[in-house]
């Protein structure tokens, strides 16, 4: 009989055959993809080709058939940052008091004010946040809140960090900032990072692997393959694009 060969060690999630259909309609079909270990990961689509479903799969949230396997080296941690989080912006909570609330398996109780705030402001440091401490959660804009919600989600330290449209809401500075903190994450952290995202400019510029959903994978490879406009555009089921037309014309058209 043959002996099975073992799966490469630079494997760290392994998808296979993934099937979720809801209400009769079919919202992903053999969905097969691979995420290596210390790379960033990213998965695009048009609107409404199940990239949030698969995300939500891959975390739990959604009943589904086949195959979602982990193969983690260390503590098994996943950090998750949804597309959307419901937060009443009116209700005077402040940063301090949201890390506090959202890391209920870390003891800050326990301590006394002076090192409960030296531990947040730790926490926040990761994502260059340290200075929002004191500030409202409602005051706080797209960028700042998206970099408040990874902060969390790095506590304890995952092996994979899952981000769900992580640059949503975020305005133009904000979107390079959380850019150049995913890359830090991953050079200084190793992390490994799967994301869904839709400004094709900036995926092409910070991933080492793209994956293109359209209910079912349409392309997985190198984001170097993409660099025609044409091909992206034939992913995301669009018409041709005129010469000269980039990626950033792509993103205007599918967010």
């Amino acid at each position: 009989m043959p002996r099975t060969a073992e799966k490469p060690r630079d494997t760290l999630l392994e998808i296979r055959n993934l099937n979720v259909t809801l209400g009769g309609n079919h919202i992903l079909q053999d969905v097969n993809m691979d995420v290596k270990y210390g790379h960033i990961h990213a998965i695009i689509g048009p609107n409404g080709a199940g990239k949030t479903t698969l995300m939500r799969s891959i975390t739990g949230g959604m009943p589904h058939t086949g195959t979602i396997r982990f193969m983690f080296r260390e503590n098994g941690r996943i950090g998750y940052v949804p597309q959307l989080l419901e937060f009443d912006h009116s209700v005077p909570i402040t940063v301090f008091d949201f890390i506090c609330l959202m890391l209920q398996d870390f003891p800050l109780f326990l301590s006394r004010k002076k090192q409960k705030l030296k531990r947040v402001k730790e926490i926040l440091e990761v994502t260059d946040s340290a200075h929002l401490t004191d500030r409202l959660m409602g005051s706080l804009s797209g960028g700042e809140f998206r970099r408040v919600l990874l902060a969390q989600a790095l506590v304890p330290l995952p092996e994979i960090l899952l981000l769900d449209e992580p640059a949503s809401n975020v305005d133009e500075v904000g979107a390079r900032q959380f850019e150049s903190l995913l890359l830090r994450l991953k050079k200084d952290h190793g992390h490994s990072i799967l994301m869904v995202g839709h400004d094709i400019q900036r995926i092409l510029d910070i991933a080492d692997r793209v994956t293109a959903i359209n209910r079912t994978v349409t392309f997985d490879g190198s984001p170097q393959e993409l660099k025609d406009p044409e091909r992206v555009a034939a992913l995301f089921g669009l018409s041709a694009m005129p010469p000269g037309a980039g990626a950033a014309n792509l993103q205007q058209e599918t967010s």
